[in-house]
C-alpha cells in the first residue's frame, strides 16, 4: 500500500477553537456523489455533539442503531481482548464512521483530542438511502475499509516481539496521519506510552522498552510525543511491502 502524505506545513499552526471549526459533509467520503445542494441542507441540520479529550463518552454517542460520523479530531475505538485488556483497534479521523446498526452494543470509545461528531439514526439512514441509493454503497464501502484495517491490525498484533508490534503500527498509522517533513514522516497523533500500549496489546513499560529499541536501531526519531519515521526506513518498509505483493500475485 502506497503511503499518501500530506504536505508538510510551511508555518506552524495555531490551534484554534473547536467551535470555530466544522468538518464539512462535501469533504467526506460517505456523501462522494451526493447532490450539492442536498449535502449542504444536511450539512445545516445534523446536529454536532461536541467531546473534549479525555472526557467520557457523550451520551448521544453510545445510542443504538445509529451511525457515528466523525466531524473533527480524532476518536480510538478499543476491542476487549480474551485476557481482558483493551486493544485499540482504529484511530478514526475526519470522515471516518462506526456505527451501532444492527446487534452491535456501543463501541468502546475515546476522543484522543478534543473532538466533534454527528449522529445519524437508522431510520434517517434508510431514508437517505431509499433517496441516494449512492450513499448505501458509500457507507458499504467504508465499512469494508474498516473490515480489511481490522484484518491487518490482528496479523500486526499477532507479532511475537514488542518492538515488531510498535514497528508495523507506526507504519501503519503513518499511512493515513503521516506529514512529510524534511527529515522523514512525522507522525502527529501525539499519543501516550500508554495509548501505544494499548495499540499493541502491551505493557506501557514493554512500551518504552521497544521504542528504546527503536531509537537504537536508527528505526524511529522521538522528540516528546513527535515521532518521526525517516525516509530510508520509510522506504524500505514499502519495498519490503512491494515486494510481498509481487510474491503473492
Amino acid at each position: 500500500m502506497a503511503i499518501a502524505l500530506r504536505p508538510s506545513p510551511t508555518s506552524t499552526r495555531t490551534a484554534r477553537p473547536l467551535r470555530a471549526v466544522r468538518g464539512a459533509l462535501s469533504r467526506m467520503d460517505l456523501f462522494a456523489g451526493l447532490p450539492d445542494a442536498d449535502v449542504a441542507l444536511l450539512e445545516n441540520r445534523l446536529p454536532i455533539v461536541r467531546w473534549p479529550a479525555g472526557a467520557d463518552v457523550p451520551e448521544p454517542l453510545t445510542r443504538p442503531e445509529h451511525v457515528f460520523i466523525v466531524r473533527e479530531g480524532s476518536v480510538a475505538v478499543f476491542e476487549r481482548a480474551s485476557n481482558g485488556h483493551e486493544v485499540m483497534t482504529s484511530v478514526l479521523d475526519e470522515g471516518s464512521i462506526w456505527s451501532t446498526l444492527g446487534t452491535v452494543g456501543p463501541a468502546s470509545v475515546a476522543a484522543l483530542d478534543d473532538a466533534a461528531v454527528s449522529a445519524l439514526s437508522g431510520r434517517a439512514v434508510e431514508g437517505l438511502i431509499a433517496r441516494y441509493p449512492r450513499l448505501g454503497r458509500n457507507l458499504a464501502a467504508q465499512l469494508s475499509e474498516r473490515v480489511c484495517a481490522l484484518h491487518e491490525t490482528v496479523a500486526l498484533v499477532s507479532e511475537m516481539r514488542v518492538e515488531d508490534r510498535l514497528r508495523a503500527r507506526l507504519h501503519q498509522l503513518a499511512e493515513r496521519f503521516g506529514v512529510a517533513g524534511p527529515d522523514g514522516v512525522l507522525l502527529r497523533l501525539e499519543l501516550t506510552h500508554a495509548q501505544w500500549a494499548s495499540l499493541v496489546g502491551a505493557s506501557r513499560e514493554a512500551v518504552t522498552t521497544a521504542f528504546s529499541k527503536l531509537r537504537n536501531q536508527g528505526a524511529v526519531e522521538v522528540d516528546g510525543r513527535a515521532i518521526t519515521l525517516p525516509w530510508d526506513v520509510v522506504r524500505e518498509h514499502q519495498e519490503m511491502l512491494d515486494q510481498r505483493a509481487a510474491d503473492a500475485a
